[in-house]
């Protein structure tokens, strides 16, 4: 049976067993996208995307309510309410994530304005070495920014499910009930948990955002936390840019812009990435 309940409702958690249970058997790590119904358009832009890059079977979870989907979507969808506080949300998305994990399901979480340009599952599962692999932010948190020079960015991210990644994301979920950002949260347990990176070496880049620069690396850059027994990879941010940068081989595009869904797909336009009418 895939996971522990992980505090999930029983309803949540069998049809999250259901849903995962009509892939393919050579379906490979589970893409994983959720979406409210605001953002409705960036997800079917997200699954258009998708499909180009010749994924198959990605997992919605729509929080609040039926979420369209296009008439091609070969997507899997299970609904999951919340109670529409953006605390509640990465709350609620944590539990997901350490269900996964402590069911044995490899995964890759995606925002749906972090657009596949490729399937980046082959970059992220290269490793066998690692158990979490993060995309780049900029310069947020500013208090992890200070100390590394680079913080991790939960809109694209994949998992190796495996005890420690489910300790991971329970400890997690318990911090963003008192931390209600799950990228803060994200950091900042990493750095309590003394993780160290392997810099020496590697060539890096200095961009900058907002007049403060960020340290890039054109390799992936692996780090170490020991007392969660977990190795971690970050994703050069040339291949999944948050600034429009120069370069062709990026593998998604997660631009940077508010929140708000509609300034987001103009923004996504802007940069060639919106595949809607």
């Amino acid at each position: 049976m895939i996971g522990e309940q992980a505090g999930l409702p029983a309803a949540v958690a069998d049809a999250l067993r259901a849903a995962i249970a009509k892939r393919a058997i050579d379906a490979g790590p589970l893409p994983l996208v959720f979406a409210t119904g605001n953002f409705a358009p960036l997800l079917d832009n997200w699954l258009i995307h998708a499909r180009a890059a010749s994924v198959r079977q990605p997992l919605v979870i729509a929080m609040n309510g039926p979420q369209s989907l296009p008439a091609a979507s070969d997507a899997l969808k299970i609904h999951y309410n919340f109670d529409g506080s953006l605390g509640d949300l990465w709350y609620r998305r944590a539990m997901i994530f350490e269900f996964l994990s402590a069911g044995g399901v490899d995964f890759i979480h995606s925002d749906v304005d972090a657009v596949w340009l490729k399937d980046p599952r082959p970059l992220c599962f290269a490793d066998g070495g690692f158990d979490l692999i993060f995309s780049q932010g900029t310069n947020y948190p500013p208090e992890i920014w200070r100390r590394w020079g680079f913080v991790l960015c939960c809109g694209l991210f994949a998992v190796r499910a495996n005890p420690n990644t489910a300790a991971f994301f329970a400890k997690l979920r318990a911090l963003v009930e008192r931390i209600p950002d799950d990228q803060v949260a994200l950091n900042a347990l990493l750095e309590q948990h003394g993780v160290t990176w392997e810099t020496a070496g590697l060539d890096t880049q200095k961009l900058d955002v907002r007049g403060q620069a960020f340290t890039t690396y054109r390799k992936m850059l692996a780090g170490t936390c020991e007392t969660l027994g977990l190795r971690i990879g970050l994703i050069p941010h040339h291949r999944i840019p948050r600034l429009p940068i120069a370069g062709g081989d990026a593998i998604a595009r997660h631009p940077l812009g508010p929140g708000d869904p509609m300034r987001k797909a103009e923004i996504l336009r802007a940069v060639g990435c919106w595949k809607l009418a």
